[in-house]
């Protein structure tokens, strides 16, 4: 191969090398330089639109379960005072002649916001006007939607007695047998049940 043609070759060689030298400078450069451009105006929108999607659903997953925390609690409150209810009836207090008056809660869907401690004075096994002791509050967020007596749950007032020496509950016909008082939130989100079965037990489900 000539000598001319040779050196051509390598010239040729060595332009195309320095060539591809310098493309790599310049890339290797945009490179090292562009994350000193910061975020463009679209990625920032994207991003916080990504962050308050996020946000949003945590706090409405927050809002509902500690609904639902507190609605757990209302009803074991309202299973707490039917249990000091029973407590107090065979409990001697009063007079010799009084002490054995029995002693009941009364609820009723007309006044779905509030329950009445109450003194069964003439031993009806209802409420009458009168007779109430205190008068409990539920937290503004719930409400009571549902009263049952045995099987019916069609009531809208519900008179749970007690009366010593029985643990046993008495209901609004007077006979011992299940009730059910139910808890909602105003929302209708969650119900809790406070049950008190015919032997005086008393449960939250």
């Amino acid at each position: 191969m000539p000598t001319s043609l040779l050196s051509l070759k390598l010239s040729s060689l060595a332009s195309r090398r320095q060539k591809n030298a310098q493309r790599f400078s310049v890339a290797r450069r945009e490179v090292l330089v562009r994350p000193n451009q910061g975020f463009s105006l679209l990625e920032v929108l994207i991003t916080a639109a990504i962050i308050g999607l996020i946000t949003g659903l945590v706090t409405l997953r927050y809002g509902a379960f500690n609904n639902l925390i507190l609605l757990k609690n209302q009803a074991f409150q309202i299973a707490l005072e039917l249990r000091e209810v029973q407590t107090r009836s065979l409990s001697a207090t009063g007079s010799s002649s009084e002490f054995r008056r029995p002693y009941g809660i009364y609820f009723a869907t007309a006044q779905s916001g509030s329950y009445i401690i109450f003194r069964d004075s003439n031993e009806s096994g209802y409420y009458d006007a009168g007779e109430e002791l205190e008068t409990r509050r539920l937290d503004s967020r719930f409400a009571i939607n549902q009263l049952c007596s045995g099987s019916n749950c069609s009531l809208t007032a519900l008179s749970v007695t007690f009366q010593r020496p029985n643990f046993d509950a008495v209901m609004n016909n007077g006979t011992v047998t299940d009730g059910v008082v139910g808890v909602t939130t105003l929302n209708d989100t969650g119900t809790r049940l406070v049950r008190v079965n015919a032997a005086g037990q008393i449960t939250v489900e």
